[in-house]
């Protein structure tokens, strides 16, 4: 089998009626990561196809992988994967084609490679599980109220947690975390995400209040190069604190939060870390040293189908995360992940990812075919 062309088309969704566009971190509009896209379909000569659609990046993306890894793909076996990322990386030395493309394309060969043998993506992985027990992902609400009406939603709905995705405003996301956990009880899980906005002084004051109040992780308190400041954070507090999410490197660059515990959880997808290849050696790598990885997710529901894949050829992953709510992150698939009654979300069924393209959704808000 071999590669004969690579199809980029960029599409731009309209925001789903009634919804606003979302913000994160200190008002920050996230209205790109919603509605702009770029689909991948690598096609062969036996007829078989890989399909994907990105996280974000839409047209410049799509300009990124023709201008540099199209040419490289054309002719290949998509068998030889490994190799094929190997030679994808080493071009991003030179090139700059970013571990974004690399891990849009990787994914889209893996689904072409496990359509070519009928199996599912996570059974090709080496199958641990076929559900996964799933948490609500908050955005950022204009106010406490708004925060804990959704995590109430949540645990009714009987999802396994809530992870609030706070202000980045130290002493206002504490009143936040407080008033959440009297809502949902003392035993529920709950999670934060700061994504970098906080210093030394308020990360340290908030992981404290967080312990008392007994929440599950603690989630990027600083940006995620501050290696020393991680250590710090790690030596002096018990709750578990997630990180590495974007660092750059891809698994390379991982093994000094593992080895120096600057973390607790490694944070990693298929998007930001390259590619499927290097999601599962990173889990290894923090199997190896007793240490769980948990998977972002993202904005659509075909890129978050081939995460939940890998979580479930993992054995050190705890949960899938669903961003919340749904509409606004479930866009871009015929169908949407199911998440069951008791929380789990189920991973998808048939050959490859499973998850399918809307293709009539994409031809019509296309933007362009490169």
């Amino acid at each position: 089998m071999k590669i004969t062309d690579v199809k980029l088309t960029s599409f731009r969704p309209p925001m789903p009626e009634g919804f606003q566009v979302p913000t994160l971190y200190g008002g920050q509009s996230i209205g790109a990561y919603v509605t702009d896209f770029l689909a991948v379909q690598i096609n062969t000569d036996e007829g078989v196809s890989g399909e994907v659609v990105s996280a974000y990046g839409g047209l410049s993306l799509a300009h990124s992988i023709a201008d540099r890894l199209r040419p490289l793909l054309i002719g290949k076996d998509p068998a030889y994967r490994e190799a094929i990322w190997q030679d994808m990386w080493r071009r991003d030395r030179l090139l700059y084609t970013t571990q974004f493309a690399i891990g849009t394309v990787d994914v889209a060969l893996w689904d072409l490679y496990a359509k070519s043998v009928d199996a599912p993506l996570y059974q090709l992985l080496g199958g641990v599980r076929d559900k996964v027990p799933v948490y609500a992902s908050s955005m950022e609400h204009a106010n406490v109220d708004l925060f804990v009406e959704e995590a109430l939603k949540y645990k009714e709905l009987g999802y396994q947690g809530y992870k609030l995705h706070v202000w980045g405003d130290a002493r206002r996301d504490i009143d936040l975390c407080i008033a959440v956990r009297e809502a949902v009880g003392k035993e529920w899980p709950l999670m934060i995400d700061v994504a970098g906005n906080y210093n030394h002084a308020q990360a340290l004051m908030v992981g404290k209040v967080l312990e008392e109040l007994k929440y599950h992780w603690y989630e990027e308190p600083l940006r995620d190069f501050d290696l020393h400041g991680y250590r710090m954070l790690a030596d002096k507090l018990d709750i578990q604190i997630a990180g590495v999410e974007v660092v750059g490197g891809s698994m390379y660059t991982t093994p000094e939060y593992i080895t120096t515990r600057a973390v607790d959880i490694v944070r990693a997808d298929v998007s930001f870390k390259g590619g499927i290849g290097p999601v599962k050696k990173i889990a290894g790598l923090c199997e190896a040293f007793g240490m769980n990885l948990e998977i972002h997710t993202n904005a659509n529901t075909i890129i978050d189908a081939a995460n939940l894949h890998v979580i479930a050829s993992i054995a050190n992953t705890e949960y899938f995360e669903q961003l919340v709510p749904e509409p606004l992150f479930t866009l871009a698939g015929v169908e949407k992940i199911h998440i069951d009654k008791e929380g789990f979300a189920h991973v998808p069924p048939g050959p490859g990812i499973g998850a399918r393209i809307d293709w009539d959704l994409v031809e019509r808000y296309k933007v362009a075919e490169i």
